[in-house]
């Protein structure tokens, strides 16, 4: 009887970790500038540790920070020593971990399934 309990709890422990959900959360700049962009993010991920260079053209979106979560929005999960570096023929502007959290704070999300996604397209990022 021991060992039919120990199995039975063993069995539901492993059905509520395999039930969790999984979340995409995506956040997105609109390039706004009227130029191209040359955008750098580090640390803009919690599935791998690289840093990413784009080039982003007039109108087109980049993704700047990506997430997977088992629930949290991405605001909880942006880290202190997050840069993205934003490059255009005038110069260049950063915004870290934190600017990207209050930025996002005014952005409506876009849910569908388990993806969210977050779209910044604002000209006041442009250098």
């Amino acid at each position: 009887m021991t060992r039919f309990a120990g199995f039975i709890l063993m069995v539901f422990s492993l059905y509520g970790c395999a039930a969790q959900q999984v979340y995409n959360n995506h956040v997105y700049i609109e390039n706004r500038c009227g130029q191209l962009l040359e955008l750098k993010a580090s640390n803009s991920s919690n599935m791998h540790s690289l840093d990413r260079n784009m080039k982003v053209g007039e109108g087109e979106r980049a993704l700047v920070a990506s997430f997977v979560s088992y629930g949290e929005d991405v605001f909880e999960q942006i880290p202190g020593n997050y840069l993205l570096t934003i490059k255009d023929a005038a110069g260049t502007r950063t915004i870290d971990g934190h600017e990207l959290s209050t930025r996002l704070n005014g952005v409506r999300k876009v849910s569908e399934g388990t993806q969210r996604e977050w779209t910044i397209s604002e000209a006041s990022v442009c250098p």
